[in-house]
């Protein structure tokens, strides 16, 4: 390890030497006549060196080799001369009358332990007469850049899980979590900066090791979000430091994906598209990007040269080899063979790989040089913003035409550019991509050469095999046309947009003594919307911190604390609903209500024959609309009871009931039971109510001496209550759904598979391309009734 303590005492020591060699020097210029007496009188003399301390002129070569002579002095009267540490850089010996000191094998490892540009050393003297002196002998070293930063590892390799966040470190996945690491040993510009070549996956940062200046370390951090990676990612790391002229040396690191972990996502090739020369023997390869469960993927060979084709499964059923059946069987009037390779999970988890083989025939006419270079193109373009270089537009002396386009006439070249540009087009525009499965755009460019002019004498229109409801099929093989796929990504422009409840809405909840009694389940449930797609368009929510209520972040049901209105009357909820699942950079839209304490006078106990919960609230609306008030639930109970005697529960006197507690507002006041009560009763209507109060239903408390009993004896009656209503409910599921199940499934119907995550806990993907983004939410996308915040 270096040795970083020496270098501190040779500092001390350099200090201490420094200032005995000005005073040596002094008291030589104050009485130069006692300074030659000294010498005459000493023993050990020199000419032309200082016993007490001397400092070499010259600058040594860190390069020195060991056991080479650095100084040489002619002395007398000296017999012997030592170095008072053994583990010194530099020794010192006597040759005859000749004083040599000289460098020793540690000299060769300087760089690699110490940071001080010079070298001190002990000497101890032995005279043949008069004392014997110990002096300092100090040596200055030749700053140079003689090291390349050196790398701890040949090469570095990382296994990663995957997926992997945005701008995440794999360092502690590399060299058992040590990292990247390079050392310079120069003693003076030896920092380090790393670099890598451009790629799409990692990018590099430098960093100091605290308390080791000459160790430094290479952050290794991804660009993006990676789900999935096709193969082993290799990079090759420089390090440079900063002398003149610089030096520097290099480092391979692999990074692969973890294959031991598999996820369930849909498969996906690593080539969606193979275009190759048809020839003897020729075999194709398509392998999935491993990562995914591939055991129960199906490979199959789609189109109208599928017959010409054999497809073999390879064992661990991650790919498929592909190959001719024979040359021979081709017809002779065909120039090209066109597949499809489907990986096909289900009907929503497919992938697929374009194949097609060019058959060059016996003789061919001449044909024009220059040809496009793809026949079919697949990017990726984000919504809201104009896009320049799309797609190069030259090819060699040759330049493409927009031949069609759709939907929409978003896509133009720009003068004096040689490259396809757009307009900026809004991915949640429902008339623009009305007709198709999801945002995309379908364009073919036609390549016009001077050359193909005489093979091309006029230019017919191109009529574009499209289906609108879903990708470009059977594409033509041509040398002067290309297709792009323009696939639209979606970007974070789009806030939440609460459904219910309205902004500053009125709600009750029961006073804590009632709760006791109703057991209500919540006191509402918020509905919110995101018009963007993917992650964008997943809404986490949220309560400002209060003592009553909170939320499910994910359902959005505000149910009670233990405190609700334990001293209050009333209370204001702010409710949040943030997209992309509550991230920071998640657009934000809030809402505000306020949710009132019920007293027993304030609710009712409503009964309504021959009616459903969901009928009984529509009811509950229009009385509302008309009347200038607003009715709401606490919480419904329906039930269903059949004639006695009768064991079929489907029987045609079957009759049923909803029982409801509700309360009204009317401006900003709670109503009264009977003013409630007067209010429905006194509308025209053919149903059977029956109003009760509260402590009506639940009936009075019994007056038992014993407290306990007091205190349960209520509890044990709501409970019967419930517990007949819930029998009730269920009985009347029962025989609704007995009422309404088709025994035989009709013909229409069977055309349409089931999905294969019915009756599993597979999730089913909407959308494979989810990208993550902050872009601010649009000003002109203001929610009405909420604030975007």
């Amino acid at each position: 390890m270096p040795r970083y303590t020496l270098t501190h005492s040779l500092v001390h020591l350099s200090t201490t030497s420094i200032k005995r060699d000005n005073d040596h020097n002094h008291a030589k210029q104050r009485t130069p006549e006692c300074v030659n007496r000294d010498e005459t009188t000493a023993g050990c003399s020199s000419p032309t060196f200082d016993f007490d301390f001397y400092r070499h002129p010259e600058e040594l070569d860190l390069t020195t080799s060991p056991q080479t002579v650095i100084a040489s002095f002619v002395v007398e009267n000296v017999r012997s001369a030592t170095v008072d540490d053994k583990a010194s850089y530099i020794t010192v010996r006597l040759v005859g009358s000749e004083l040599q000191f000289l460098t020793t094998e540690a000299f060769a490892q300087y760089e690699e332990h110490e940071t001080l540009a010079f070298i001190i050393v002990q000497v101890s003297y032995e005279c043949t007469t008069g004392p014997s002196p110990a002096g300092t002998y100090r040596h200055h070293l030749k700053l140079a850049n003689n090291h390349a930063p050196r790398f701890l590892q040949e090469t570095y390799e990382a296994l990663v899980p995957l997926p992997l966040p945005k701008h995440f470190d794999v360092s502690p996945f590399i060299a058992n979590g040590a990292g990247v690491m390079a050392r310079d040993i120069d003693l003076v510009n030896n920092e380090v900066t790393f670099s890598i070549a451009d790629n799409d996956y990692m990018i590099v940062e430098s960093l100091a090791i605290p308390n080791d200046p000459k160790q430094f370390k290479a952050i290794l951090r991804l660009k993006e979000q990676v789900l999935k990676m096709p193969n082993k990612l290799e990079l090759t790391v420089t390090a440079t430091d900063n002398g003149v002229p610089t030096k520097s040396s290099q480092v391979s690191v692999f990074i692969e994906p973890d294959l031991s972990i598999v996820y369930d996502d849909p498969p996906e090739f690593k080539e969606t598209f193979v275009n190759r020369t048809i020839e003897k023997d020729l075999l194709l390869q398509l392998e999935l990007i491993p990562g995914t469960e591939t055991n129960d993927v199906q490979y199959t060979v789609e189109g109208i040269d599928a017959q010409y084709f054999t497809l073999v499964r390879w064992a661990n059923n991650t790919g498929v080899d592909l190959k001719v059946n024979d040359l021979q069987d081709l017809p002779n009037s065909k120039t090209f063979l066109n597949v499809i390779v489907v990986a096909r999970r289900s009907e929503l988890q497919k992938t697929t790989c374009v194949v097609l083989l060019d058959i060059p025939p016996d003789s061919l006419p001449e044909t024009p040089d220059t040809t496009v270079e793809k026949v079919l193109g697949v990017l990726h373009l984000k919504e809201m913003i104009e896009h320049r270089d799309i797609f190069p537009l030259a090819v060699e002396s040759c330049v493409y035409t927009i031949l069609s386009q759709t939907p929409g006439d978003y896509f133009f070249i720009q003068d004096a550019e040689h490259s396809l540009s757009s307009k900026a087009f809004d991915r949640e525009d429902g008339n623009l991509f009305s007709e198709l499965d999801f945002p995309q755009f379908w364009i073919v460019l036609q390549l016009k050469c001077t050359s193909l002019s005489t093979l091309n004498p006029q230019d017919e229109p191109y009529t574009s095999p499209i289906n609108r409801l879903g990708p470009m099929r059977d594409i033509d093989f041509s040398t002067t046309l290309t297709h792009l796929n323009v696939i639209v990504e979606d970007v974070n422009d789009n806030s939440p947009e609460f459904s219910y409840p309205l902004n500053n809405a009125r709600v009750a909840f029961p006073s804590p003594r009632l709760v006791q009694k109703i057991l209500p389940e919540n006191l509402l449930k918020v509905e919110a919307s995101d018009r963007d797609e993917g992650i964008n368009a997943v809404i986490r929510y949220a309560l400002a911190v209060n003592s009553h209520f909170d939320i499910d972040p994910q359902t959005g049901v505000i149910f009670p604390l233990k405190t609700v209105f334990a001293t209050d009357d009333s209370t204001s909820l702010e409710i949040f609903a943030t997209d992309r699942d509550g991230a920071e950079d998640g657009n934000t839209s809030v809402m505000r209500i306020t949710v009132y304490k019920a007293s027993d006078d304030q609710l009712a106990a409503l009964t309504v024959d021959e009616i459903d919960p969901d009928a009984l609230y529509s009811t509950l609306r229009e009385i509302s609309s008309k009347e200038g008030i607003q009715i709401e639930l606490i919480k419904n109970v329906f039930s269903v009871t059949g004639d006695e005697g009768k064991t079929n529960s489907r029987s045609s006197t079957a009759r049923y009931t909803t029982t409801a507690v509700v309360y009204a507002f009317k401006d900003d006041n709670l109503l009264l039971h009977d003013e409630l009560q007067s209010i429905i009763e006194s509308l025209p209507t053919n149903l059977t109510l029956r109003f009760l109060k509260i402590n009506d239903l639940f009936g009075a408390q019994a007056t038992i001496n014993d407290p306990e009993s007091s205190v349960i004896y209520p509890y044990i009656i709501v409970a019967a209550f419930f517990g007949t209503l819930a029998v009730a409910m269920a009985a009347a599921a029962f025989y609704y759904r007995a009422k309404t199940r088709q025994p035989i499934m009709g013909d229409d119907d069977a055309i349409f598979p089931p999905r294969s995550s019915d009756g599993s806990d597979t999730i089913i993907v909407e959308n494979d391309h989810q990208f993550s983004s902050s872009t601010p939410p649009k000003a002109h996308d203001q929610i009405s009734g909420a604030t975007v915040t």
